[in-house]
């Protein structure tokens, strides 16, 4: 079993159960009966903190320095009539002046691309006439000539190339690019016109990408792994992330020398949108779960939580590496009959943000969020992961918070334990529990037979609270509707009945 007996302090036929560490988190890997309590066996908008439990991540309209020393800039949606997409922290460069600026870059289903420079005066947007995309586009950084730029490209349009001195200029035509990375002076891209090709530029001229021995071209691949969907440049390889397994392109100077290994073949769906390079790794969700890809190897993270992923509806989930960790949002599961937030929509596409620290390898799930897509965006002194939304916010410019709210309102928490005999099958009796918790909360204790929701007022100090619920296997589920959540020294007096 893997409940620590210790936590039984037993006086005869009574004893108390210590939940005394929450930092355990979710496991829905091994049966509810043969986990200690203060496992989760579902939990969403909360996280932990020196083994308490506390309030979750929350989002606010993104916030910026300005210029004006001492000055905050909030921003909004670029246009009223418009649907924010996408959105990217790109670098730039002046052709004339040699100045390097960051800019906030959004795009709309307008199909037009909105730009605001970081730091700015006011947080207002400047329209981008001279590019007008019929799909949506992807967006990275060059150094080109010594200057960076930013490549523009999308599956229907052709591929344009903007510095800080001009508007977007076409640079090439009828490539349909899907997805683009620099590696080693050439771009790779795939594109929509044949998707086992990975296609490449001229080394030192990514306007050229001619099919000849001397310039561009492209490599196909026929295996059963499937399409290429995304290329990803790390270390000294283009990483091809395909429907069903990941090759590895070996791409130093003359393409004579180009080489693919393959690396992993899966039946399962590999999710091209989440996969992100991050750190030393490619993280990325499959149908089965979530793994990385270090040099030649693939590996698989035991998050404990892959039953909730909708397996059916994980086609729009999308990913953003930041601070350390992997945010990923994705649609879930959570079959309890509740609408959080977004999931009272009809249409909404996701529904949780999943924070994964990739060094302690423990997560956090926020709940009620349909997030269409992220950008990190790091500065000197200050740093935002940036997020844009479907459905009711589909106006707002987010950025991530630890505040417990969504937009001034707070978020639903919830924390609820495995159901457990605590390895017997006597009849129980929980008389009562205690914890302390500054801030009102409902704690639910419920058995097979019954249950029962204690309203507890929110107090600094710790109180006991009488309650009386009988069964052989108990649960405790801890709900909250304010922005804010701390328990701490949680315990339940029980008595056994009978054996």
């Amino acid at each position: 079993m893997y409940y620590n007996k210790n936590k039984l302090r037993q006086n005869s036929k009574s004893y108390t159960y210590s939940l005394s560490d929450f930092s355990k988190g979710v496991n829905r890997d091994i049966d509810e009966n043969a986990l200690s309590m203060d496992y989760a066996h579902i939990a969403y908008n909360v996280k932990y903190k020196d083994k308490s439990l506390k309030q979750g991540h929350g989002f606010k309209d993104l916030t910026t320095p300005s210029v004006i020393e001492g000055m905050t800039l909030t921003f909004q949606a670029p246009s009223v009539n418009a649907k924010p997409l996408r959105i990217w922290n790109t670098h730039i460069t002046s052709e004339n002046s040699g100045t390097e600026r960051d800019i906030l870059l959004i795009y709309c289903d307008d199909g037009y691309m909105y730009k605001s420079f970081m730091p700015n005066a006011s947080a207002s947007y400047t329209k981008i006439f001279t590019a007008h995309f019929t799909s949506i586009p992807t967006v990275i950084n060059y150094k080109y000539n010594g200057k960076y730029v930013s490549v523009i490209c999308s599956p229907t349009d052709d591929m344009y190339l903007w510095n800080l001195d001009t508007t977007p200029v076409k640079s090439t035509k009828n490539l349909h690019l899907t997805s683009l990375c620099s590696h080693y002076e050439r771009l790779f891209a795939t594109t929509s016109t044949n998707k086992r090709q990975v296609r490449f530029s001229k080394d030192f001229d990514i306007t050229n990408w001619e099919e000849t021995s001397d310039a561009g071209g492209f490599i196909e691949l026929v295996d059963d792994r499937g399409n290429i969907n995304k290329v990803l440049s790390l270390n000294d390889y283009v990483y091809l992330i395909r429907d069903f397994g990941i090759s590895r392109l070996s791409a130093y100077g003359d393409q004579s020398e180009f080489s693919v290994t393959h690396i992993c073949q899966t039946s399962n769906i590999i999710y091209a949108n989440t996969a992100t390079v991050c750190g030393d790794r490619i993280v990325y969700l499959a149908t089965d779960g979530l793994y990385y890809c270090v040099g030649s190897s693939v590996y698989k993270y035991n998050i404990k939580i892959n039953d909730l992923f909708d397996k059916t509806a994980l086609s729009t989930a999308c990913a953003c590496y930041y601070d350390g960790k992997y945010y990923l949002s994705a649609r879930m599961n959570f079959d309890d009959g509740k609408n959080i937030s977004c999931e009272s929509e009809t249409d909404y596409k996701n529904n949780v943000l999943v924070e994964f620290d990739l060094q302690s390898q423990k997560l956090n799930i926020t709940r009620g969020v349909d997030i269409c897509a992220m950008a990190a965006f790091v500065f000197d002194g200050w740093q935002r992961l940036a997020v844009l939304f479907n459905g009711a916010n589909n106006q707002k410019v987010g950025q991530l918070t630890d505040d417990g709210k969504l937009f001034n309102v707070a978020t639903k928490k919830c924390w609820q334990s495995p159901a457990t005999d605590l390895s017997s099958l006597a009849t129980k009796s929980v008389r009562s529990i205690t914890l302390i918790s500054p801030t009102d909360v409902e704690i639910t204790i419920k058995t097979e037979q019954e249950s029962q929701t204690l309203h507890v007022i929110g107090s600094e100090k710790l109180q006991k609270i009488v309650c009386n619920v009988k069964g052989v296997k108990i649960s405790i589920a801890i709900e909250s509707n304010s922005p804010t959540l701390y328990i701490s020294n949680l315990s339940l007096d029980i008595d056994i009945l009978e054996e």
